[in-house]
């Protein structure tokens, strides 16, 4: 095998608190490349911006540029849908390039453990900058933002018989109903999070008090639709192959799940300012008082299970404590609405 080079920069950066970070060797790098993609390293960098996943952008003789992503170390903290994230994102980009979603192209994916001890991916990099870093005119920027909402609406009309996460549902447990998914979901999170002292107990009954409030809201949604629940402009590559930046591809599709599409614009909201997006949506965003209640317990929902990663997988207590204050934000406007004392 040729010898890494000089360029395999491991950058230190705050992700390195994080609990299930870990680099893998040179030797790691050399062999798992080898043994899944027959081919050897020109090159590899350490990518920075990532908590979750050890991602490495990797320069190999026979495919060009890949980019490598390993899972996760201490795997009892991971929340329990987080197990088979990869598995969710094979899953998601065959359903997306079906429907002409433009996604990442996977080279390999291996959850055996058989080389090293995690799950990980390959794919084919995408020459690109995330959105949020790419430096737009308000002309590129609207058209980008289309584009962006037509490949968003075409991602919701891919739909499912149960709603649910992607590969429960794929192993036929999913929900018939939207509010027993989210109540699973509450459930899963409560059982892990009691082990922190991140809530009181009586912050614990307040949450499921709003929740099963909530729940008449939540089953008037009745078609489970494909959500990526992710989609930060981090996770929207830009392409500057030509004079003018063009939309290239939505990735890390990896917690995706079968919900409600306004599970997309509750949390992360960016495409609220955004006029063309919605142009190329198709729909503008529904403000009638029933979508304003389920998208505020998703941003709860959100909110309580990124307290919990932020406390306990990346080690950022005062993150975790932001999660929690904009949580108990979200049950007191539901309070306010529902009229729940």
């Amino acid at each position: 095998m040729r010898q890494l080079t000089d360029e395999l920069i491991f950058y230190k950066e705050i992700f390195m608190n994080s609990s299930l970070y870990l680099e893998l060797s040179k030797e790691e790098l050399r062999k798992l490349i080898s043994e899944t993609l027959n081919t050897d390293i020109n090159s590899a960098k350490l990518l920075t911006g990532g908590l979750f996943n050890t991602t490495y952008y990797i320069d190999t003789m026979k495919y060009g540029s890949v980019v490598l992503r390993a899972g996760p170390v201490n795997r009892h903290l991971l929340l329990p849908f987080e197990h088979s994230l990869m598995q969710a994102e094979q899953l998601v980009y065959k359903l997306c390039r079906e429907a002409q979603v433009p996604v990442s192209e996977i080279l390999f994916m291996d959850t055996s453990k058989r080389i090293i001890d995690c799950d990980y991916m390959i794919v084919r990099y995408i020459p690109s900058v995330p959105m949020n870093e790419a430096v737009l005119c308000s002309d590129n920027n609207s058209q980008i933002c289309r584009d962006i909402g037509a490949a968003t609406a075409k991602m919701h009309s891919i739909t499912h018989s149960h709603f649910g996460r992607i590969v429960d549902v794929e192993n036929g447990k999913g929900f018939s109903k939207w509010s027993d998914c989210l109540l699973h979901e509450l459930n899963q999170w409560e059982r892990l999070s009691k082990s922190t002292s991140l809530f009181s107990d009586a912050e614990y009954i307040k949450i499921r008090r709003t929740f099963e409030n909530s729940i008449p809201f939540l089953d008037k949604i009745q078609t489970p639709s494909l959500v990526h629940t992710d989609l930060l402009k981090g996770n929207v590559l830009i392409c500057f192959n030509s004079d003018i930046p063009e939309f290239a591809a939505i990735i890390d599709a990896d917690r995706a799940m079968w919900g409600d599409p306004d599970v997309e614009f509750s949390s992360i909201n960016w495409t609220h300012s955004e006029p063309t997006f919605w142009e190329g949506y198709g729909k503008a965003l529904k403000q009638d008082f029933g979508s304003r209640i389920r998208r505020t317990i998703y941003t709860l929902l959100w909110s309580l299970l990124d307290a919990y990663v932020y406390l306990q997988e990346y080690n950022q207590p005062e993150n975790a404590n932001e999660r929690k204050i904009k949580a108990l934000h979200q049950i007191d406007i539901l309070s306010t609405l529902l009229h729940i004392k």
